[in-house]
């Protein structure tokens, strides 16, 4: 009983207040008065014994007349709370906190007359409860709306438990990765992946592979921000996937351990731990996965004339076998100085391994299927990765809440080693044991990002924001390739192959952006303007002169957000925002990938960046137990970047980038949740979208139009207290391609997951696709050619996992589902 009522005190006021000002609490509706909302209530909030600071409490202002919940706000990390919007009456707060006595203040009245009242500070004495005893949770929601994001808690899908962060992306919707490890958002595959809001080098690898690296326990949730405001760096055709990283700072010593087993041999271990005494938070994470995988391939290539008829074909097929290991390393500390002052500096290391061994079989036949040559390659390549990463900042808060001031800093510094060793054997000749061609060579990367920002926020009157900042980002990556092969046993440099590519690039930023409060409306406009300086330059070899390309340009980039909010939980918004896509590296680099020498691919050093006009409405109506939001969206893209493959007259394809004139592509896209009892919760999503590619490169016409969808379901549902099943299926439909389109695919993955321990234990088992379903299959078609490949990777696997949390819950509580980090009491959150 007590546990209960500890439960309501914390949760239902928060929760009523996250409806709007005027939730009625326990009727999910919102009181309809007359009086107006000219008030503001403020105040802080400290430990009684300790005086320190008290963040995520909850404060919650009734009625006197009838006590009638009104309206509320929770701390910030100083403890500060501010209330706006609040209604002439008479009325008082009740301050509510886990661990801590409920307070409830002397009534207090707010007139014309006398708006603003200041409570002074509040002191909350702690509770007889020893939280040691007993855990109080409340589960987020699965997805939280913002006027210009979503929010996704991966901690609530237990299908990614002792997963990567491959998968925990891979079932958010909207979000696809092919088997490549190609990341697409609403079908476009140019989106920007931040860390904790910045650049890093822990996603600038551009296979995806770093991606498999980092576990997806150490995520504490995902942004899609398919519409950013001038803050935030204009990047991506699609928009920006922001993964924030877990920072603990709950109060004590407090930590987790978890241990994954997969059959074949998959292995994944992640510790953290987090210490929070006085003005000090200390937290160190650590994860490390090993994994085998395999892969198989088979492509089906037809070369054909200037008539279109078949002059010759090829068959590849090969077997892959991918071994991989890595360990991420995530540590920092954040001082209080005062209660208006913050200092932190946190560092990040990650290190990894990966091997990947291929047998791969050509075969070539002419038009009347008899055998030219059969060829047995050998592709033995490895790298290791080590990339370092620190973040430092400064920020300043005022008297008022709204108000303050961040300074912040960031390099990164990613090494990445190549080096890979190929066979030839001509089995059409017989059985021969000594090669017919070898080669080896090494290709040394070095990744660099420096970072500086400064960001001000400056309350205007009691309902206006004007945010401005400044932010310059250098990047300098450095690409060697080294190659050498066998002649009469002798190793001899490739000189017409050996090449040295490096790109550098400086964008320095302004922006200002403001938002206001109009009553139920929220409006949020901003500019920014970029000056850009990038630079390709590829030494001078025996068959290459020395190149250097510079493409600088300056370009403003305009957002507006309008947002209008209900008064029986419905909340609609339309967006507009430019962005760009830049090109770097691999797409950048005209010296081709021989790994496979029958498919090369190849980098432009003279590819555009390409310029988005992007538009979005979304609408979110809610009900007792279900959540529908809805979006249409559309996006012009001017200088397109496309993939082009082209076959040269010995029938080798070469796979690179370039401009084409615009595409553009519009859609719908829906997201359910639906509680169908207390027990059973379920979350949908459904994106159908048209694609739109106008252009050419060379002779080849790369126009081409098609509709696709995909969708996903999740099924959680609580068998009882401590036992819980989770279903995920997705699905995508045909979609196309530059020269073709991509065949459907889909699986579905199931977990269960038992508490133990009085909850601080968990144990979890998974598969993922459950009925081996999920492969990949591409149909690309151009001049001279056709083809028809497919992946197949082992996608079925079974995990199991167990997790522990030690330590004391003592001054902090758990976030709760409604519980507001700002502190202000608007309505609508105009940013996260």
């Amino acid at each position: 009983m007590k546990l209960n009522l500890l439960f309501c005190l914390l949760i239902l006021p928060t929760f009523m207040w996250a409806q709007g000002p005027g939730a009625i609490p326990g009727n999910g509706q919102f009181k309809k008065g007359n009086r107006p909302k000219i008030g503001t209530v403020s105040g802080k909030i400290i430990d009684a014994e300790t005086s320190e600071n008290l963040e995520f409490v909850t404060v919650a202002l009734y009625s006197e007349r009838d006590t009638t919940f009104l309206t509320g706000a929770s701390t910030d990390p100083q403890g500060r709370f501010k209330i706006i919007d609040v209604p002439v009456g008479k009325m008082f707060a009740k301050i509510t906190f886990i661990g801590y006595e409920e307070m409830q203040t002397a009534s207090f009245v707010i007139k014309p007359d006398q708006k603003d009242k200041f409570l002074g500070a509040l002191a909350l004495s702690s509770g007889a409860q020893n939280l040691d005893e007993v855990t109080v949770t409340a589960e987020r929601d699965i997805m939280e709306l913002g006027i210009d994001r979503k929010s996704f808690n991966v901690s609530q899908d237990l299908t990614t438990v002792g997963g990567s962060m491959t998968d925990a992306l891979n079932n958010i919707p909207s979000i696809d990765i092919d088997a490549e490890g190609t990341l697409s958002l609403r079908g476009s595959s140019n989106v920007t992946i931040f860390i904790d809001g910045k650049p890093s080098n822990l996603t600038s690898s551009s296979d995806a592979d770093i991606l498999d690296q980092i576990p997806a326990s150490s995520i504490e949730r995902v942004e899609v921000i398919t519409n950013p405001s001038a803050k935030y760096d204009p990047e991506g055709t699609s928009g920006i996937i922001n993964i924030i990283l877990k920072k603990d700072r709950k109060g004590g010593i407090n930590g987790n351990v978890s241990a994954t087993l997969g059959n074949n041999n998959k292995y994944n271990l992640s510790a953290g731990v987090n210490a929070r005494v006085n003005k000090f938070n200390i937290y160190a994470n650590y994860s490390g996965r090993y994994q085998e995988r395999y892969v198989n391939k088979d492509l089906h290539q037809n070369n054909l004339d200037e008539g279109g008829f078949m002059t010759d074909y090829n068959k590849q097929t090969s077997r892959r076998d991918d071994e991989r290991y890595s360990h991420l390393f995530k540590g920092g500390i954040d001082y209080d100085i005062n209660d208006y002052n913050n200092v932190y500096f946190s560092a990040t290391y990650n290190t990894g391994y990966r091997n990947k061994n291929e047998n791969l079989n050509l075969n070539y036949f002419d038009a009347n299927d008899n055998a030219l040559s059969q060829i047995n390659r050998i592709n033995d390549s490895r790298s290791t990765s080590e990339n370092k990463e620190f973040n430092f900042g400064y920020r300043k808060t005022f008297v008022n809440p709204n108000q303050s001031l961040d300074i912040s800093g960031q390099y990164s510094d990613g090494i990445r080693d190549n080096n890979g060793y190929y066979q030839e054997y001509d089995r059409g000749m017989g059985d021969h044991s000594d090669p017919i061609f070898e080669q080896q060579n090494e290709s040394p990367e070095r990744n660099k990002i420096y970072l500086g920002q400064i960001d001000y926020v400056q309350p205007i009157g009691e309902n206006g924001t004007l945010e401005t900042g400044w932010k310059s980002t250098g990047r300098e990556i450095q690409t060697d390739f080294y190659s050498e092969s066998m002649n009469a046993g002798m190793w001899t440099p490739d000189d017409s192959l050996n090449n040295n590519f490096n790109y550098n690039e400086s964008v320095h930023a302004l922006y200002v952006m403001y938002r206001h409060q109009f009553g139920k409306w929220g409006l949020q406009g901003g500019l920014r303007a970029e000056q850009a300086y990038t630079t390709s330059h590829l030494e001078e070899n025996e068959v290459t002169e020395e190149q250097t390309v510079n493409n600088n340009y300056f370009a403003v980039y305009p957002t507006l957000h309008v947002a209008y909010k209900f008064a029986d939980m419905r909340e609609v918004s339309i967006g507009y925002s430019r962005r760009v896509n830049r090109p770097r590296g691999r797409s950048l680099n005209p010296f081709p990938d021989y790994a496979n020498p029958q498919s090369l691919r190849q980098g432009n050093p003279y590819l555009k960046p390409e310029f988005i006009d992007a538009i979005e409405a979304t609408y979110q109506h809610g009900w007792e137990n279900l959540t529908l939001t809805g979006s249409l969206y559309y996006r012009y893209t001017h200088d397109a970047i496309q993939r082009v493959q082209m076959a040269q007259p010995d029938g080798v394809m070469v796979m690179t980038w370039d401009n084409v004139d615009h595409s553009q592509s519009y859609g719908a896209e829906a997201i359910a949740t639906y509680n169908m009892t207390k027990w059973w919760k379920l979350t949908g999503s459904a994106n159908i979208y048209n694609i739109l590619i106008t252009g050419t490169s060379g002779d080849l016409d790369l126009t081409n139009q098609a509709w696709a969808m995909n969708g996903k379901l999740m099924s959680s549902t609580s068998l009882t207290k401590t036992l819980s099943l989770q279903v995920t299926a997705r699905f995508s439909s045909q979609r196309a391609t530059a020269q073709g389109y991509i065949a459907p695919m889909g699986g579905v993955d199931m977990a269960v997951s038992q508490k133990l321990f009085k909850g601080k234990g968990t144990l979890q088992a998974r598969v993922t696709d459950v009925f081996n379903t999920y492969k990949f299959n591409v149909y690309s078609e151009g001049v001279g050619f056709n083809s028809d490949m497919t992946f197949d990777w082992e996608s079925r696997v079974g995990y199991l996992t167990f997790s522990y949390r030690f330590g004391n819950a003592s001054k902090k509580p758990k976030k709760g589902s409604k519980q507001r980090r700002s502190g202000q009491g608007d309505s609508m959150d105009m940013m996260d």
